[in-house]
């Protein structure tokens, strides 16, 4: 049977409130909404303190009347963004204690407690979440277990404990003598109910759904439902796949892409501790979004080779969502791993290996990084390479296939198999006799130094014109169109402009030879630099 952990931070954005000004803990505070300005008297307590329920301050009363009860009184307005991006926190850090998360009203939080035998239990389980609620500054915070939502979070009203497990197959005994404002019915039902002397859940158990139905509508059915230990709420998302996955609903609609990667670094982290925890590696992902319970976007996302890197999943889950943006906001999210294999420990090395009859290319971990890079942004076989065909023809002479084999299943990932024909060599004797030693083109070869050299650059209209290299000054004949790289390049952020410029010296220097270069603009530096001659 599956068990379910209920948190609940009681008084939430009050205690949100506390957490970011201490100094109004233990004073009278409530959250208001309404009028401005002269009409501020007006406004309404939505959220009372434990101090301001004791100066009898209650939700619903004007602020003026409850200023004129309690002379000391704070007040502050209902932040709702406030305490969105609370409840994003802290679900966030809760990833780590369970693979599902859901977040329903605000500070209240369901997990999945199952299986929690090999991780010390359930005790450890609840003492571990309060460890993380109290690093959060929610130090108030209860936990519950149970076998329904409904009992877990019951078990969290108990007081003097700050945690209350129910046994399994108890629920129905456990909820009975509670008292029946725990039921989610409106003040008017309950107030009917206890006229009628029906004071604990287990009296209103025992009416007749059929009456209660009458009496009190839909909002009856659920609750008597309720009271019967049938409750169908679970902390995940609507599920397609059983294993490897993790999810989160987070109770409040995201939509930037800052936040987006602050929730799903804490799901990869789960997911990718889990993967190395049983010796497996993903080889395919499937990130799911939804609004409420509407799944509104799904992308599979391929992965080169197989891994259970955290950084390399977020990276490339990230360029997945700026390639394609989410058209709207979403409320839950969930990762799931489509496919995954064994994982391999040896390193590879970037080679055609001498000994394998099948000719595999054998990537090492930056060139998977870069080409996964390539592939996410730009499609899958997108990524292809130069095949020579024919060494004549100044034009037409070659054909692009893709470097990668969609095929593939295995961390070794074969070249097309077409990378290996034997191109048609250059016939020297036939060029020389038809056009000449003009035919004969010779690449350059770019030599560089140890060290990038620094250099001043002169710009016009931000296009380089000239620069000092060597104690000389050059004058830049012809440059290139930048081509521009930046990212993890794999384990620092680069973003870097490159030209190849031809450079002649001025009229005043000693020297008369011009220089083809590798120019480099470093943006986050905001320096240039010479990273080669070509020769």
């Amino acid at each position: 049977m599956s068990r379910i952990a209920c948190l609940r931070i009681p008084r939430f954005p009050i205690a949100a409130q506390l957490k970011y000004d201490p100094s109004l803990k233990n004073k009278p505070l409530v959250l208001v909404t309404g009028g401005e300005g002269k009409k501020a008297l007006n406004q309404k307590v939505v959220v009372c303190s434990i101090q301001a329920s004791k100066e009898y301050i209650q939700p619903g009363m004007r602020l003026s009347e409850a200023r004129a009860i309690c002379s000391d009184l704070h007040s502050l307005p209902f932040d709702a963004k406030l305490y969105e991006e609370a409840q994003t926190e802290i679900a966030r850090q809760l990833i780590n204690l369970s693979p599902r998360v859901s977040g329903f009203e605000p500070g209240f939080f369901l997990l999945d407690a199952s299986g929690l035998s090999h991780l010390g239990g359930e005790s450890r389980f609840a003492t571990n979440a309060l460890k993380i609620l109290s690093k959060l500054k929610y130090v108030d915070a209860k936990v519950g277990i149970a076998d329904s939502a409904f009992a877990a979070s019951i078990a969290t009203r108990i007081k003097g404990r700050r945690w209350h497990m129910v046994p399994s197959g108890k629920d129905k005994k456990f909820i009975s003598p509670m008292p029946v404002n725990y039921l989610p019915l409106s003040i008017e039902s309950i107030e009917i109910l206890r006229d009628l002397g029906i004071k604990t859940i287990g009296d209103f158990a025992g009416l007749s759904i059929s009456s209660v139905s009458e009496r009190f509508g839909e909002e009856g059915k659920k609750a008597h439902e309720l009271a019967l230990g049938l409750d169908h709420r679970r902390p995940t998302l609507p599920q397609v796949f059983k294993d490897r996955q993790c999810s989160m609903e987070i109770g409040a609609p995201i939509e930037s892409l800052n936040q987006t990667l602050f929730i799903l670094k804490s799901l990869i982290d789960r997911l990718a501790s889990d993967l190395k925890r049983d010796g497996l590696c993903a080889e395919e992902l499937l990130v799911s979004f939804f609004n409420e319970e509407d799944l509104f976007d799904e992308r599979p996302i391929k992965l080169i080779a197989p891994t259970n890197s955290a950084k390399f999943l977020i990276e490339v889950i990230k360029l997945s969502l700026e390639s394609t943006k989410l058209q709207r906001e979403f409320t839950g999210i969930r990762i799931a791993v489509q496919r995954f294999c064994d994982e391999t420990w040896h390193q590879s090395h970037l080679s055609i290996s001498e000994h394998s009859e099948d000719e595999q290319l054998i990537l090492n971990e930056p060139s998977i990084l870069l080409l996964q890079r390539l592939s996410t942004r730009l499609g899958e076989g997108k990524v292809a390479q130069p095949q020579a065909s024919d060494g004549y023809g100044l034009t037409g002479n070659g054909c692009w296939v893709p470097i990668i084999d969609a095929g593939a299943r295995t961390v070794k990932r074969t070249v097309s198999h077409t990378y290996k024909q034997t191109a048609t060599p250059v016939d020297v004797d036939y060029i020389l006799k038809r056009a000449g030693a003009s035919g004969l083109v010779s690449n350059l070869v770019l030599k560089k130094p140890q060290e990038p050299v620094k250099v001043m650059v002169e710009l016009k209209d931000e296009q380089p014109v000239s620069l000092a290299y060597g104690g000389n000054w050059y004058r830049i004949s012809l440059i290139t169109t930048p081509e521009c790289l930046s990212g993890f390049w794999w384990d620092k952020m680069i973003r870097n402009s490159y030209y190849v410029a031809m450079i002649q010296p001025s009229m005043r220097s000693e020297i008369s030879e011009s220089l083809v270069v590798l120019l480099a603009k470093e943006h986050l530096q905001d320096t240039w630099q010479i990273e080669g001659v070509y020769d």
